[in-house]
């Protein structure tokens, strides 16, 4: 699977409409699809994403960064991500990802945003568990 930037994962989202989609996934108006999966783990670490508040037809004008918050638990460590997709200033997506280091922290997990367009599949990282 190809890697790409987040900017390149803008540039694919920028001025499109969303015109379907469930929490694991949201399809633009050119028939690209993304999803928030976990692409890269050991052992027991895992990663995951979802969409919510998600306004169907309205172009996307704007994207954020992404807002990182680290968080402990007394057995593990792990980072949670938020990127929010805006028409002007209105929430019209949110992409929320979580992921942990596994039992102990000794290991690691990366949730990426995975395009497919035109049959190509690409993924941009997301969250990992060392991100902060």
């Amino acid at each position: 699977m190809k890697d790409i930037t987040f900017e390149q994962l803008k540039e694919k989202l920028l001025y499109r409409r969303i015109v379907e989609w469930d929490e694991n996934k949201i399809v633009l108006d050119n028939g690209t699809v993304i999803a928030i999966e976990e692409t890269e783990q050991d052992c027991c670490a895992s990663a995951s994403g979802n969409f919510t508040n998600v306004v169907l037809q309205a172009a996307i004008t704007s994207v954020t960064e992404p807002k990182y918050k680290a968080w402990e638990d007394g057995d593990t460590y792990g980072c949670s991500a938020v990127v929010k997709f805006l028409h002007n200033r209105n929430l019209i997506c949110q992409a929320n990802a979580d992921a942990d280091a596994g039992n102990g922290g000794y290991y690691f997990s990366i949730a990426s945003f995975v395009v497919v367009e035109n049959g190509n599949q690409m993924k941009c990282h997301f969250v990992g568990s060392d991100d902060n």
